[in-house]
């Protein structure tokens, strides 16, 4: 390797990409990937086409293209709009979790479960549903943080930025595991963003020791006092004790790294990460990825290549999170020029550089505005959401067995994201839409994000002040609210059991009444008819606008 000293920007970038790289190349193998091949591969130097056993939103085998990554970059990601939009902690939970569910692969319990009580508006630690959350100590929050050692590069301060990455956290993981992961692997990564110099063998791994009383602080009360009393309230454990012990625990493992290090060409790295708990019962810990992580970019900082395929081969082991955040050390330490012209085509490539630079520049949000912008002019196909512009990119249908077909539609965000989302269609209910008219072209219905788009328009269409009775008749004259189904939306509501089971078509009839008047909100309706709020939301989707 060379040892011309990448810039700050330079690393930023190598950490974003090879963040996806190791994503892209460890999904494969990891064991709950549902990889449809029946041999192991062996290690390899470039991207597979693999297929997959997906179960959502009906069972289907799914296509997954070489260089394709999971849910590890997508949250990434979603931290990284989160940041760009200036209220990352609003957004992250209120727009881009929710708005995951709709196109997540790979996602593990906690994360989902998380997503889908941000949907509801509550976050889990606030909820009725905190014993899960207080036991959730996995890697699915350190695999994310990388945005926030970005977006902090211009202004040092480590005491914040282990607040912010404490922040990220606790949105969907609740245990000390997770914790001590998320913010021993910030560390590492923004000691390695701010080195100057060549990196000493073994050096990272002193550092991280050296810098236990940042990472491993506990939690400030003065920041999270309401968390720690909920912590205190709910846990079935002593949380702070279980802190302490995780933390320990975590130094125990740094030294025998470091001791490992000096044993140089007789170096076993099975045998090491056995002893990291890679192969264990707690391979998915937060702690034990990051420490992972940090050994394997202390060994194989002079091979960044090799570093990254090691995890990425990793039988037994989190393949894709422990390459993911392998590959984060790597890329921060050695930027991009060494990156092999095979990983280049890691799926978003040009999107990952993007982020980095809008997350490293001084004014994010108008950087990024600049970005939409030129976006904008290239077309006029952009639909909103949720989490931004996005414009379908392709459609495709694969079989669900004699019950009909998943439909899986590929799609293009403003900064160059490409998501996959999926409806499920009965055979059933593609004859009832043919009968109903069998003139409709496929692109020419609704779509998933058209629903969105409509849902953000209700939002910020309607004034909070009460018009006058002139300006009622005007504003009626442009707009009505109708109720309209297409072929998704029905899956939807169908494929939902609890709506199969708790409603009447008279129920039903009340409550998209009330949301056409447009009267009172979804969470009052599901009070009113007696029925759950992600049940009305589901109507609540399929009211639209029109002039």
């Amino acid at each position: 390797m060379s040892t011309v000293i990448p810039t700050q920007i330079e690393k930023c970038k190598g950490a974003m990409l090879t963040t996806a790289i190791g994503d892209a190349l460890g999904w494969p193998n990891e064991p709950r990937a549902k990889n449809r091949a029946k041999s192991r591969p062996k290690i390899i130097d470039h991207f597979i086409e693999w297929t997959r056993s997906s179960n959502y939103p009906r069972w289907h085998d799914e296509k997954i293209l070489p260089g394709e990554y999971s849910d590890d970059t997508q949250l990434t990601l979603s931290v990284a709009r989160s940041i760009i939009t200036g209220d990352w902690e609003k957004f992250f939970a209120e727009k881009e979790l929710p708005f995951w569910l709709n196109y997540e692969r790979g996602g593990g319990g906690a994360l989902l479960k998380a997503a889908k009580s941000c949907k509801e508006g509550v976050l889990l630690w606030q909820s009725n549903y905190t014993r899960d959350y207080f036991n959730a100590g996995g890697n699915g929050a350190a695999m994310r943080i990388l945005p926030h050692i970005i977006a902090s590069a211009k202004t040092p301060n480590t005491t914040k930025l282990m607040i912010e990455v404490i922040k990220d956290t606790l949105i969907t993981h609740g245990h000390p595991r997770a914790f001590l992961g998320a913010n021993c692997y910030a560390y590492a990564l923004d000691y390695l963003l701010r080195k100057e110099t060549v990196l000493e063998y073994g050096e990272l791994v002193t550092a991280v020791i050296d810098g236990q009383k940042d990472w491993g602080a506990n939690l400030n009360p003065n920041v999270f006092g309401k968390w720690i009393n909920s912590a205190q309230q709910h846990c079935e454990y002593d949380f702070f004790a279980e802190w302490k012990s995780t933390r320990d625990r975590m130094i125990r493992q740094l030294e025998l790294i470091r001791v490992s290090l000096k044993k140089g060409l007789i170096l076993d790295d099975t045998k090491v990460l056995t002893d990291l708990e890679c192969f264990g019962k707690a391979n998915g810990a937060g702690d034990v990825a990051a420490l992972a992580a940090i050994y394997l970019a202390s060994r194989y900082a002079n091979n960044p290549s090799l570093g990254i395929k090691i995890p990425a081969f990793l039988f037994g082991a989190d393949t894709d999170t422990i390459a993911s955040m392998t590959g984060g050390l790597l890329g921060m330490l050695n930027g991009l020029d060494w990156i092999p012209t095979e990983w280049k085509a890691v799926q978003d490539y040009n999107c990952l550089i993007q982020i980095a630079e809008l997350l490293f520049a001084d004014n994010k949000r108008e950087a990024t505005k600049e970005e939409v912008t030129e976006a904008k002019a290239q077309g006029n196909r952009w639909r909103a959401t949720p989490i931004g512009k996005m414009r379908l990119i392709d459609s495709r249908s694969v079989s669900n067995g004699k019950n009909g077909v998943v439909q899986i539609e590929k799609w293009e965000t403003i900064l160059g994201q490409t998501l996959y989302t999926k409806t499920f269609q009965s055979n059933d209910i593609q004859s009832q839409q043919l009968q109903i008219n069998n003139q409709t072209q496929m692109h020419q219905q609704p779509t998933l994000f058209d629903m969105a788009s409509q849902m953000q328009v209700k939002k910020t269409a309607v004034s909070p002040q009460i018009p006058t009775a002139g300006q009622q008749n005007i504003a009626e004259q442009k707009q009505s609210r109708q109720f309209v189904l297409n072929m998704a939306s029905i899956s939807d509501l169908l494929s939902n059991p609890k709506f199969k089971t708790n409603i009447t078509v008279g129920k039903m009839l009340k409550i998209i009444r009330s949301l056409i008047e447009n009267h009172e909100t979804s969470t009052v309706i599901a009070k009113k008819y007696r029925v759950e709020q992600s049940i009305v939301e589901l109507i609540d989707n399929c009211i639209i606008y029109t002039d």
